[in-house]
């Protein structure tokens, strides 16, 4: 009888711990399907908030003469010699952290010497380093603060051709979101070329190109 009744409490113990080890796996594989859940939902939002809206960005000046890309052939009056004007430039922005963003700027200029103010033929090029910091982690319609250096080419001081000089800018746009991936951002800036007294710049006609 003593033995029957040992023979019994050992195997309701063996059942009994058979049932939580059942019942414990399934928790555990919930735990960390839980855990992996939430690891993928905290990268995912992280993901998605870094580098604001975008990483790349492309700005395209089409305003006056500083225009984003154009070829020019006309003649100043009806017997002159045809005049040709090659005008190519633009910006490169990435997105860095905190709002910023770095790149350059560059523009390239060929001119026929009836197009040049020297009366010769010239190739002229513009190259600056850039900042921007954004006043909005929504970048696509963000308020933005620019600044630049670098080399500008200017007319020299005997008119007769052209020389590169150190200069700068300093600059404030807004991006005014049209379509996808496409803002229009209207920028004034405050530009030092060389020696050459700080000018005003508008530009009306500034387009945003981003992904």
């Amino acid at each position: 009888m003593k033995l029957f009744t040992i023979a019994a409490l050992v195997l309701a113990f063996t059942v009994s711990a058979q049932a939580q080890k059942r019942t414990k796996a399934p928790g555990t594989r919930v735990s960390k399907q839980t855990q992996t859940e939430r690891s993928y939902t905290t990268t995912s939002n992280n993901s998605y908030s870094y580098g604001g809206s975008f990483t790349h960005e492309i700005f395209f000046n089409l305003t006056g003469s500083r225009s984003g890309g154009s070829y020019l052939s006309f003649k100043e009056h009806k017997d002159g010699d045809t005049a040709t004007v090659l005008d190519v430039g633009g910006t490169y922005l990435r997105y860095w952290k905190d709002n910023m963003q770095y790149g350059v700027e560059a523009r390239f200029r060929s001119l026929s010497k009836e197009a040049s103010a020297s009366q010769k033929s010239a190739t002229l090029f513009d190259a600056l380093g850039v900042g921007v910091y954004n006043l909005n982690s929504d970048l696509d319609d963000s308020i933005y603060a620019k600044a630049g250096f670098g080399l500008y080419s200017v007319l020299n001081d005997d008119g007769d051709g052209y020389e590169n000089k150190f200069g700068f800018f300093l600059g404030a746009g807004k991006r005014f979101a049209l379509f996808n991936n496409v803002a229009y951002a209207p920028e004034l800036r405050l530009v030092k070329r060389g020696d050459i007294d700080m000018a005003i710049q508008i530009d009306f006609l500034n387009a945003s190109l981003h992904w």
